[in-house]
């Protein structure tokens, strides 16, 4: 996939998740969760940081068409993935009326990228396209893209999954956490995030996770400007012995 500039649009990729993780921060201080809400939340988390993680490490971008691996089973996955990990906090914030809201936002805000991408695609690849555009779905797979989970990580390697994106998966992580704290805490009584009794260590298991991957978040984007430092460094070495 080529990375393209949106359209003009009033609600785009990256003011979405913005708003989604406020309106469930604002959320999840006024409406409760259920233990079931709370188990649905986490997986959803889980499993689109787990798809996150695949389709960058399939994805050469710009080189081949990707159709394999997890690109066989939907033509968009990184979408995907990012569809369940703000679904993730629109459930653990527990208001119904994000939940309900959040696929309409999605499709507002991805809808004119999608369309880019798979136009510059198409002209690119031509018939290779066309032939994936009638057998694979778009970002939801149906029954028939299922049933190759097999090859789910056919191309994959880690290598390819930048510091960054790791950094930002671990963000994904702590946001959840973080959502889960405003669900136990009591605002009025913040006690038990620093004295927890026995009754209390929800609340400071919920802080101390998302402590611990806003921490590994930020090690990821140190590490990730400390080696393009030093790839840039590299470079100019090697330019200056050439000349």
């Amino acid at each position: 996939m080529l990375p393209m500039k949106d359209k003009k649009n009033l609600l785009t990729r990256s003011n979405l998740r913005d708003i989604v993780i406020i309106c469930s921060f604002v959320s999840s201080a006024i409406f409760n969760l259920s233990v079931a809400a709370e188990a649905v939340g986490f997986c959803l988390l889980a499993i689109g940081c787990f798809l996150h993680i695949v389709a960058k490490g399939v994805l050469i971008r710009n080189v081949v068409l990707c159709d394999r691996g997890i690109y066989a089973i939907v033509r968009h996955p990184y979408y995907l993935a990012n569809y369940l990990i703000d679904s993730s906090f629109c459930v653990l914030s527990g208001n119904p009326y994000l939940i309900a809201a959040y696929p309409l936002l999605f499709f507002w805000a991805y809808g004119p990228t999608i369309r880019n991408e798979e136009k510059f695609l198409a002209s690119k690849y031509r018939d290779s396209f066309q032939d994936d555009s009638f057998n694979i779905p778009q970002v939801f797979p149906d029954r028939a893209s299922l049933k190759g989970w097999r090859g789910l990580f056919q191309g994959f390697s880690f290598s390819r999954v930048t510091l960054k994106e790791r950094a930002r998966v671990a963000r994904f992580c702590s946001a959840g956490f973080a959502i889960m704290l405003v669900q136990a805490v009591n605002l009025r009584q913040l006690r038990p995030l620093f004295y927890p009794t026995r009754t209390d260590y929800d609340e400071f298991s919920f802080m101390v996770l998302a402590a611990v991957f806003l921490l590994v978040s930020i090690v990821f984007v140190l590490m990730d400007r400390s080696y393009r430092a030093e790839r840039d460094n590299r470079y100019l070495d090697t330019k200056s012995l050439a000349q």
